[in-house]
Protein backbone atom coordinates (compact mmCIF):
# COMPACT_ATOMS: atom_id res chain seq x y z
CA UNK A 1 0.00 0.00 0.00
CA UNK A 2 1.37 3.68 -0.93
CA UNK A 3 -0.45 6.52 0.75
CA UNK A 4 0.25 10.45 -0.06
CA UNK A 5 -0.91 13.16 2.19
CA UNK A 6 -1.90 16.58 1.16
CA UNK A 7 -1.73 19.31 3.52
CA UNK A 8 -3.58 22.67 2.93
CA UNK A 9 -6.92 23.96 3.78
CA UNK A 10 -8.12 20.58 3.86
CA UNK A 11 -6.09 17.20 4.24
CA UNK A 12 -6.33 14.90 1.21
CA UNK A 13 -4.61 11.28 1.34
CA UNK A 14 -4.29 9.46 -1.12
CA UNK A 15 -3.89 5.48 -1.18
CA UNK A 16 -3.00 3.22 -3.42
CA UNK A 17 -3.52 -0.92 -2.53
CA UNK A 18 -1.78 -2.32 -5.44
CA UNK A 19 -4.95 -2.98 -7.50
CA UNK A 20 -7.30 -0.73 -10.17
CA UNK A 21 -9.02 1.27 -7.21
CA UNK A 22 -7.45 4.45 -5.56
CA UNK A 23 -9.01 5.55 -2.17
CA UNK A 24 -8.73 9.69 -1.69
CA UNK A 25 -10.06 11.02 1.57
CA UNK A 26 -10.55 14.64 2.48
CA UNK A 27 -10.66 16.23 5.55
CA UNK A 28 -12.09 19.56 6.24
CA UNK A 29 -13.59 21.34 8.99
CA UNK A 30 -14.52 17.56 11.00
CA UNK A 31 -16.27 15.98 7.67
CA UNK A 32 -14.65 13.29 5.79
CA UNK A 33 -15.37 12.57 2.21
CA UNK A 34 -14.05 9.06 0.64
CA UNK A 35 -14.17 8.53 -3.01
CA UNK A 36 -12.94 5.76 -4.73
CA UNK A 37 -11.43 5.93 -8.29
CA UNK A 38 -11.45 2.97 -10.61
CA UNK A 39 -8.86 2.58 -13.37
CA UNK A 40 -8.96 -0.70 -16.36
CA UNK A 41 -5.54 -2.36 -15.05
CA UNK A 42 -3.17 -2.08 -11.74
CA UNK A 43 -0.93 -0.28 -14.03
CA UNK A 44 -2.84 2.41 -14.99
CA UNK A 45 -3.84 2.95 -11.30
CA UNK A 46 -0.08 3.21 -10.34
CA UNK A 47 1.01 5.64 -13.36
CA UNK A 48 -2.03 7.94 -12.44
CA UNK A 49 -0.88 7.55 -8.56
CA UNK A 50 2.86 8.30 -9.15
CA UNK A 51 1.77 10.78 -11.85
CA UNK A 52 -0.22 12.80 -9.13
CA UNK A 53 2.11 12.64 -6.46
CA UNK A 54 4.67 13.90 -8.59
CA UNK A 55 3.03 16.99 -9.91
CA UNK A 56 2.04 18.22 -6.58
CA UNK A 57 5.82 17.30 -5.17
CA UNK A 58 6.68 19.49 -7.97
CA UNK A 59 4.59 22.37 -7.50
Amino acid sequence: MSRYAIISACQEDLEYHGSTAIERVRRQNGAVRRDWLFFDSAEEAAAYFYEFCACLEAA
